[in-house]
């Protein structure tokens, strides 16, 4: 078994974007091991689409099984988005977890005003590694109330214990700078809960005259994630995908593509690391199924 890793190092989200008051880099490092220990080859620096096309997998192995995630982030979409110290979350906290080159300067949060938009769990991430990382305060702007917040209740505990503020019903409508064109502060308005959307959450909704500027020196968006789009003029198009970019499976998490499968967040979404593993798991059954000849 090989496993093609883009990074400069094996792991993941897991080495290189859970912080490691979360997640301890020794733990990963184990599980790698065993792996290796058990015959698992790694192949870094390997993006598939660039330095290597879906058919060269496929002749060489019986099955593929692509597990490469949704890190493609959600944008701030307001005006005054463009101003300097506006910084999305996972380049943010791969900065401050992992010794990976990156191809972006330094971010530093000390003595600072952070806000941080959104309220998943890389919200939380957020306001705890800024804390961590010297910011003189840390403040949460997330336009439903807790109850309707996705992030975990025990994060947002930790969170509140290391010093995180929270503004409930809160939502930034632009981004306010200084002469020099940096962050000054985040205007926003006041929202209301009216009835459940699709997800079943309660759907935010302005209240008239109720705008305010929260004063800030650098934002950080987790507004969360979508699939990146295969390469252009790569093989992987050959593999269906839904109106939201996630590949589509079937009940052996086999793609459109005979023998090439697929689970994780590239496939359901941004979600948690029990939801891939479980994924990992019914592909394997998947392909063994798919492999062996029925008696």
């Amino acid at each position: 078994m090989t496993i093609f890793e883009a990074q400069s190092q094996a792991g993941g989200l897991l080495l290189n974007g859970i912080p490691a008051f979360k997640l301890e880099k020794s733990v990963v490092e184990r599980r790698l091991n065993i792996l290796r220990q058990r015959g698992v080859e790694f192949q870094l620096n390997v993006t598939l689409g660039v330095d290597l096309e879906l058919r060269e997998l496929l002749d060489e192995f019986d099955a593929v099984f692509l597990g490469i995630g949704a890190q493609k982030a959600k944008a701030l979409d307001v005006p005054g988005a463009e101003l300097r110290g506006i910084h999305q979350a996972l380049p943010f906290l791969i900065q401050k977890n992992s010794p990976m080159a990156l191809e972006f300067p330094p971010v530093s949060v000390t003595g600072k005003r952070v806000a941080v938009l959104g309220g998943g769990d890389t919200a939380m991430d957020c306001l705890r590694t800024a804390l961590r990382s010297g910011a003189l305060e840390a403040v949460c702007i997330y336009r439903r109330d807790l109850a309707n917040m996705p992030g975990s209740r025990k994060e947002f505990g930790n969170a509140i214990e290391e010093g995180a503020q929270f503004l409930f019903l809160t939502n930034p409508v632009a981004v306010e700078g200084n002469a020099q064109g940096e962050v000054a502060g985040v205007r926003c308005t006041k929202m209301e809960l009216g009835e459940p959307d699709s997800s079943g959450r309660r759907k935010p909704r302005v209240i008239p005259g109720s705008e305010l500027t929260i004063k800030a020196d650098l934002l950080l968006v987790a507004y969360g994630f979508d699939p990146v789009p295969f390469p252009a003029g790569s093989d992987l198009a050959s593999v269906a995908v839904n109106d939201w970019g996630g590949i589509v499976v079937d009940a052996n998490q086999m793609t459109s593509v005979p023998r090439v499968f697929a689970g994780g967040d590239s496939v359901r979404g941004a979600s948690l690391v029990v939801h891939a593993v479980r994924d990992g798991r019914k592909a394997a059954a998947g392909i063994h199924r798919v492999l062996t000849p029925a008696k």
